[in-house]
């Protein structure tokens, strides 16, 4: 009788969840710090990138979506909620690591002119100085566009440009474009980056389309931020300006200068570490 050969043992073939990891996958994320003055700054440790905008433009929901975290940055439905700047890191699933700063909303009018000065002060202080600052993601209604408020931050911004430290990129976001029609998203994107004062070398201002509801532009955002925190080595093409799908489920140095008493930047209506939507 001829003995049977056993079957050859065959490699199991890899897990359906291995084979569609993200590498940009934020795995951890976690509130650092808040801050309500330059005095109770944390202590600069690495590039930060910062979210600036109006009071009910979606900053944190556009946070909490980036992070994949529901509840991290809580949102309020009263405008001007966050009276602090917020500090937050995230770890992605490559190992890359990102320190995410909430600044708080402006053009928020029911403050009293002492705490609106107050906001302003602590914005510019931490715009002018922080020598760890990479870049400046302003986000903007893509339903309105921009307003004289959000050209006051910009002009602020790349008026605060210092030999003494690395140039601050100032990036603009488009929110809410899943309120605006699929056939005007492009022309929305395009307008904003036509309107914004162009940078110090003459370039039009690249807009980024962002959606907390869908999670569009998701991608297209990390890999934005990640080029202006030196982080993209990943052989990535420079993404579209449109809207991507979302890949997946997706404590004393203050380290800022004191603000000159001639800056002007938008007047702040912001509380902590909750923020206005």
């Amino acid at each position: 009788m001829t003995a049977r050969r056993a079957p050859r043992p065959q490699a199991a073939p890899p897990a359906r969840a291995e084979r569609q990891l993200d590498p940009f996958q934020i795995v951890d994320s976690s509130f650092v710090a808040g801050a309500g003055s330059l005095a109770s700054l944390p202590s600069p440790v690495s590039a930060e990138v910062a979210f600036a905008g109006r009071s009910n433009v979606g900053k944190s929901s556009l946070i909490n979506t980036l992070l994949e975290r529901k509840g991290l940055v809580r949102t309020s439905s009263n405008p001007g909620s966050t009276r602090q700047i917020n500090f937050y890191e995230a770890r992605a699933r490559d190992g890359a690591v990102f320190q995410l700063v909430d600044l708080p909303g402006y053009g928020f009018t029911r403050r009293s002119k002492s705490e609106k000065a107050a906001w302003a002060s602590l914005i510019e202080g931490y715009l002018r100085g922080r020598v760890t600052l990479a870049a400046v993601l302003l986000l903007v209604d893509a339903r309105r566009g921009l307003e004289e408020d959000d050209l006051e931050l910009v002009r602020f911004v790349e008026a605060s440009r210092d030999a003494a430290r690395r140039p601050v990129e100032l990036l603009l976001v488009a929110t809410k474009i899943d309120k605006v029609p699929r056939s005007s998203i492009r022309r929305a994107l395009d307008q904003l980056s036509a309107a914004a004062p162009r940078t110090a070398e003459g370039a039009l201002r690249r807009a980024v389309g962002f959606s907390s509801i869908s999670g569009e532009g998701r991608r297209d955002l990390w890999l934005t931020i990640r080029r202006a925190t030196q982080l993209g080595g990943t052989g990535a093409a420079t993404p579209s300006s449109a809207a991507t799908p979302s890949s997946g489920a997706e404590a004393s140095s203050s380290g800022a200068e004191a603000p000159s008493s001639g800056a002007a930047t938008p007047s702040s209506g912001a509380a902590s570490p909750s923020s206005d939507q």
